[in-house]
């Protein structure tokens, strides 16, 4: 069973990527803001987290530096409506970034190349 954690503020947003993310093998845990991912973070084993970047409050960004601070080598997935790809390698190669709105098939083959 694969463990998601999945953050996007947008409640609609959030509802559709979630489906479209579920699997028979797949549990998906879905959180509205970065404060409560990191909790669940703390509660919970994932094997991914996919984030928005511009969160209210706490950021993507700020985030995945937490979640790296706990888990060093997390995959990590950053949502966002630009491209993100600099300064991403400084967190090492389980972080990358995808461009919103993503495909069904982008995202599936970043988490397959993440989870292994």
């Amino acid at each position: 069973m694969q463990n998601i954690l999945y953050v996007e503020d947008n409640a609609l947003v959030r509802e559709v990527t979630s489906e479209m993310l579920a699997q028979e093998d797949r549990q998906i845990c879905a959180c509205d803001s970065a404060e409560e991912a990191l909790k669940r973070f703390g509660e919970e084993s994932f094997d991914v987290v996919i984030t928005d970047v511009s969160l209210p409050i706490m950021s993507g960004i700020d985030l995945v530096r937490s979640i790296l601070r706990i888990k060093p080598q997390m995959p990590i997935i950053l949502a966002s409506g630009y491209a993100l790809d600099f300064g991403l390698e400084n967190w090492g190669s389980s972080v990358r970034s995808i461009i919103k709105p993503f495909e069904p098939d982008d995202i599936e083959a970043l988490i397959g190349e993440l989870v292994r």
